[in-house]
C-alpha cells in the first residue's frame, strides 16, 4: 500500500510539473500561439520536426521534470531504508516517516498550485473555455457564405498562364519599418518592400500592411490550407485523416485541384520533410501535386546523406533546386505551378546560413534581412528568363511569426503579400482587409482565368469590388463562426464517388 500511494503521488507530480513546464515552453518559443496550433500539434506525428525545436523541449521540459522525479524517488527511497527514530521521554517517534509525510504533503501542495497556475493560463491566455465551447456549437456560416469551388466554372486564357507560388515561412509585413507601415525602427526587409512598391500589394491600410490572421491558419499546414483552398483546418479533426494517412480534406476544391484539371504541371519544393503536418497528403490530396522534399533531395544525391540543418536544408539550396526545377519544366509545351515553402526563418530566432551577414544585434534581424535578399534575387533571376513574360509569380507569407517576444507591443500585426506580373490591376489595392481565404480568388484572377461566381470557397478576390468576408464580419465574429461545427464543412472531410 506504501508503494502505491508512493506511484500515486509520483504521478501527480509528473503530470503538474509536465504540464507547467510545457506552458512555460510554449510562453517561450511560440508566444501568442492559439489552443488550437497546440491541439493540432498535439495530434500530429513528430516525424519532419526540426530538431532544434525537439532538442529545446527535451532541454527545457523532459529533462527537469525527469531530474526532479528521480531526486523525489531516491529521497522517498532513502527515507524508507534508514529510519531515523527519536526519543523522547513519553514516545519513540520514527523522525523518517513524519519527514516522508510532511515533505509529501509540502509537493503535494506545490502539484496543485503548479497545475492551478497551468489551467489559469490555459483559461485566460488561451482561451481555452471560449474555443471548446465554439467547436462543440454548431453554424450555418458556411452555407450561407461558402462558394463551392466545384460547382464553379472556369475559362482559361487561350495560353495559360505559368505560376509561381511562394510560401515564405512566418514572414509579416510588421517587419517594415514604421515610416514604411511596419513596426520596427530599422529597414529589416528592404528587398520585400521594393517588391511591395513595385508590383501589387494589398495592405489594410494606406502604407505596406497585408492580410489578418484568422482561425485554422496560424501555422503552416493551417495556413497552406488556408491560402489555397480558402478554408481554415479546423481542430478537432473528426475522424479526417490529416495524421499521415491517404486523404487530407479529400471534399474541398481549390487551387491546384483547379489548375490539375487544367492540364498543369504542379511541383511543391520544400527544404523540409514533406510528411511533417500533412503536408504531402494535403497536395498529393488536391491535384496529384509533386512534392520533392529533403528526403527526395538526399535519395537523388543533391544532398549529402549525412546533411542536415535547421529543419533539413537552407533556403539558398532550395531557390537553387527551384531554378533548375523552373528550368525543366519550362521546356514542357504544359503550363506549371511551382510551389515553394522557405524555412529560414521559421521561429526561434531562424537560421543563419552562409548568405547572412551581421547587421542587426538580433539574430532573427539578420536571418529576416538575409531572406529578402534571397527572394528578391530569386525574383530577378525568373525575370529574367524567356518564360518570364507569360509567369506570375505571388508570393505570401504563410502566418504570423510564432514567437510574440521578437514583435514589438501594440504592433498592428499583417502578413506580407505581392502579386507580379499580374494581367489585370485591382480596383484598390489600400485599405483592404483581407485574410489567407483571399490568396485562392486573387490568384485566379492575376493569372487571368474567369469563373462564374462572387468568390470561391471562403475567399473573395482582392482584385474585385467584391467585399470580403473582414470587410463583411468583425474579425473575432469570423474566428468563432468558422471553427464551429458545420455539415458543409464536415462534406470536405469525405470525397462523395
Amino acid at each position: 500500500m506504501k508503494y502505491i500511494r508512493l506511484v500515486f503521488y509520483i504521478l501527480i507530480i509528473l503530470f503538474s510539473l509536465f504540464f507547467y513546464f510545457s506552458i512555460k515552453w510554449l510562453d517561450l518559443y511560440y508566444k501568442g500561439i492559439s489552443i488550437e496550433q497546440i491541439i493540432f500539434h498535439i495530434r500530429m506525428p513528430l516525424e519532419g520536426t526540426g530538431k532544434e525545436l525537439l532538442i529545446s523541449y527535451y532541454s527545457f521540459v523532459i529533462k527537469p521534470v525527469f531530474i526532479i522525479i528521480i531526486n523525489y524517488i531516491c529521497l522517498m527511497v532513502l527515507l524508507n531504508k534508514y529510519n531515523i527514530h527519536i526519543k523522547t521521554k513519553d514516545r519513540n517517534i520514527d523522525f523518517s516517516a513524519v519527514l516522508i509525510k510532511e515533505f509529501t504533503f509540502i509537493i503535494n501542495i506545490l502539484s496543485v498550485i503548479l497545475l492551478l497556475i497551468t489551467i489559469d493560463k490555459l483559461v485566460y491566455q488561451y482561451d481555452f473555455i471560449n474555443y471548446f465551447k465554439n467547436t462543440l456549437d454548431t453554424t450555418d456560416f458556411y452555407e450561407k457564405e461558402y462558394i463551392n469551388p466545384a460547382s464553379v466554372k472556369y475559362n482559361f486564357p487561350e495560353k495559360k498562364r505559368n505560376l509561381i507560388l511562394i510560401f515564405l515561412e512566418s514572414i509579416e509585413s510588421t517587419f517594415f519599418s514604421i515610416t514604411d507601415g511596419g513596426s520596427f525602427n530599422e529597414e529589416i526587409i528592404p528587398e520585400l518592400k521594393k517588391l511591395a512598391r513595385e508590383n501589387i500589394h494589398f495592405s489594410n491600410t494606406q502604407l505596406l500592411g497585408g492580410a489578418y490572421q484568422v482561425s485554422g491558419t496560424g501555422w503552416t499546414v493551417g495556413a497552406l490550407v488556408g491560402h489555397t483552398l480558402g478554408i481554415p483546418l479546423n481542430i478537432p479533426i473528426h475522424g479526417n485523416a490529416y495524421e499521415g494517412y491517404k486523404t487530407f480534406l479529400p471534399g474541398a476544391i481549390g487551387l491546384t485541384d483547379i489548375l490539375a484539371q487544367a492540364g498543369y504541371q504542379q511541383r511543391f519544393l520544400i527544404g523540409s520533410d514533406k510528411k511533417f503536418a500533412g503536408r504531402d497528403t494535403l497536395f498529393q490530396t488536391h491535384g496529384n501535386v509533386i512534392i520533392k522534399d529533403y528526403n527526395h533531395y538526399k535519395d537523388i544525391g543533391k544532398i549529402p546523406n549525412d546533411y542536415h540543418v535547421w529543419w533539413g536544408f537552407e533556403d539558398e539550396k532550395l531557390f537553387l533546386f527551384a531554378q533548375e526545377e523552373l528550368q525543366e519544366l519550362a521546356k514542357s509545351n504544359q503550363p506549371f505551378n511551382l510551389m515553394l515553402l522557405t524555412v529560414d526563418t521559421h521561429h526561434v530566432g531562424g537560421y543563419i546560413c552562409r548568405l547572412c551577414k551581421n547587421e542587426f544585434s538580433e539574430q532573427y534581424k539578420n536571418v529576416l534581412r538575409c531572406a529578402s535578399k534571397q527572394v528578391y534575387n530569386f525574383v530577378k533571376w525568373v525575370q529574367s528568363q524567356p518564360w518570364y513574360e507569360n509567369t506570375t509569380i505571388v508570393i505570401t507569407g504563410d502566418h504570423f511569426y510564432m514567437d510574440g517576444t521578437f514583435i514589438p507591443l501594440n504592433a498592428r500585426r499583417s502578413i506580407y503579400n505581392v502579386y507580379i506580373n499580374s494581367v489585370i490591376e485591382p480596383k484598390e489595392k489600400n485599405n483592404r482587409i483581407f485574410s489567407a481565404f483571399d490568396t485562392l480568388p486573387s490568384i485566379l484572377d492575376c493569372m487571368g482565368i474567369q469563373y462564374n461566381a462572387n468568390g470561391l470557397a471562403l475567399g473573395r478576390s482582392l482584385f474585385r469590388n467584391t467585399k470580403t468576408l473582414l470587410e463583411i464580419y468583425d474579425i473575432s465574429y469570423l474566428n468563432s463562426e468558422i471553427i464551429k461545427k458545420s455539415k458543409v464543412y464536415e462534406s470536405f472531410l469525405y470525397r462523395e464517388d
